[in-house]
């Protein structure tokens, strides 16, 4: 800052203190009971503007050196910086405060955004490898094969995945909330998974009240499914899945009669990457599926828990947010 740029900020309070004095010396000059000589008046105008600009001149350097400071400030080093002497300087500090932990806790969430997205492609890209190498193993022998056809629905849920996971920070820009029958889309996903359900001989029972709910179709889809695929994959050969609707309670409930969740793992089923002990069992575990389907629900609004008890039962319950007409009974 140059003392002429330095004068220009300080521009009214110049020439009010100017003013002043002129004021004060016309009252003297012209007022008789005050007898003052004219070298006197001007002795004192002429000391007053002495010691004015001195005021000015150290004000500009004090400030000056305040300002370069400022500049070489970082927000990092925002406390390293002296104690505010003035209360401007307080507001001035605990605003530049506020904007850094604004940017620090911005930049921290998006260090942790792209750090979870790098952990999960690593993942991802280690997982799809083997449901890959089998496909191209079992084309090479030109034999029309089921398990052909399973790893490729392997490899379209993992791509699934992976879709899900890349719009779950962006996914307020892509959604479309509409009214869906929920014993049809049951039935579709339930249908895609027949394949399943016919070589492991397993029972499903579809729910018996056919209700509507606001959700967006693809995305609710999702959940279900992989809820659906959570069941399927640790339900025993000739079990039991049953879905139910309960609209006093705006739930969707998923029971399956499978090897259940030891109750130390429970608590952890929605954690990013945790399998647990059933995990560990099945190598095919990513521990991804409930982690996006949970995130997945919290984004639309709705709220999904499990319950279970080992060696029995495992119950997802979907809960459809407290919304007028966003759950009744067709």
């Amino acid at each position: 800052m140059t003392f002429k740029q330095y004068l220009s900020d300080q521009k009214w309070l110049l020439l009010t203190y100017h003013f002043n004095l002129l004021f004060i010396s016309i009252v003297i000059s012209v007022d008789p009971k005050l007898q003052v000589s004219l070298g006197s008046l001007l002795y004192i105008v002429i000391i007053s503007l002495i010691i004015f600009q001195v005021y000015v001149i150290a004000s500009y350097f004090y400030k000056k050196h305040q300002l370069e400071k400022w500049q070489q400030l970082t927000l990092d080093g925002l406390s390293a910086y002296p104690d505010a002497k003035t209360c401007e300087q307080r507001i001035y500090l605990q605003s530049l405060h506020n904007v850094s932990d604004h940017y620090l806790t911005q930049i921290q969430n998006r260090n942790e955004s792209a750090k979870e997205q790098l952990e999960f492609m690593t993942q991802w890209f280690h997982e799809i490898k083997t449901p890959i190498a089998v496909s191209r193993l079992l084309l090479e022998t030109d034999v029309e094969s089921p398990s052909l056809q399973e790893e490729m629905g392997r490899i379209e849920g993992y791509v699934e995945q992976a879709l899900y996971f890349s719009r779950l920070h962006d996914f307020n820009k892509d959604y479309l909330i509409q009214e869906i029958e929920m014993e049809n889309l049951i039935k579709e996903i339930v249908i895609a998974e027949s394949k399943t359900f016919i070589a492991k001989r397993i029972k499903v029972n579809m729910p018996k009240k056919n209700v509507t709910v606001l959700s967006d179709k693809k995305a609710l889809t999702y959940i279900i499914r992989q809820l659906l695929l959570n069941s399927l994959k640790y339900t025993n050969e000739q079990g039991e899945i049953s879905f139910s609707i309960h609209p006093e309670t705006k739930q969707l409930i998923l029971r399956d009669n499978g090897i259940g969740i030891p109750a130390e793992d429970l608590p952890r089923v929605f954690e990013k990457g945790f399998t647990g002990k059933n995990g560990r069992s099945h190598k095919r575990s990513t521990g991804m599926g409930l982690y996006l389907a949970k995130k997945t629900a919290e984004k639309l609004g709705h709220d999904l828990f499990l319950t279970s008890l080992a060696g029995s039962y495992t119950e997802a319950i979907l809960t459809f947010q407290e919304q007028e007409h966003s759950f009744y009974q067709m």
